[in-house]
């Protein structure tokens, strides 16, 4: 009977600890990165497009001038929230396995002009890249289906990657 009250209290302690290990990562609890699927999708990209300027470009409800590339490339720039001081762009490349986050002189992400503003829970698709804003006013892109080309900006906070890593 000691025996097995011994091993009852064992077994439990090593479901304990194997349980524990199979929990979400805090990290995962609450990631930014929206269901696109629900949102509209803008079919008529001509009101996102610039003369002179290849790809298509948008301003966020929070002011960051955003695109994609004709290569699929996409990123934002402006104030970016708990950046490093100074960095000014976050933005996926092909070939890259994550998304950059730099200063830069010239703004890639800005065409120089008016960019239509893109609304909450709306989306564009262009050249295999997505960037939607959510209703809160996040913004958010994805090449394909990776999930280590994705990037997020709020109000308070840039996130790059899979795992949804802050950018400070």
């Amino acid at each position: 009977m000691r025996r097995s009250v011994k091993r009852l209290g064992v077994g439990m302690f090593a479901g304990a600890i194997i349980g524990a290990g199979l929990a979400a990562p805090a990290a995962a609890v609450g990631a930014p990165y929206p269901d696109t699927t629900k949102y509209q999708r803008v079919s008529d990209l001509v009101k996102y497009r610039v003369v002179d300027e290849d790809g298509i470009w948008f301003t966020t409800p929070l002011g960051l001038t955003c695109g994609i590339g004709d290569d699929g490339s996409y990123g934002c720039s402006g104030v970016l929230p708990g950046a490093p001081f100074g960095d000014n762009e976050v933005g996926w490349f092909p070939g890259d396995s994550f998304p950059r986050l730099y200063r830069a002189d010239e703004l890639r992400f800005n065409s120089g002009r008016t960019q239509s503003i893109l609304i909450g829970e709306a989306y564009v698709d262009y050249r295999g890249s997505r960037c939607a804003v959510s209703s809160d006013s996040l913004v958010y892109c994805i090449h394909g289906n990776d999930p280590n080309s994705q990037l997020a900006v709020n109000s308070s906070m840039t996130w790059r990657g899979a795992d949804a890593e802050p950018s400070t």
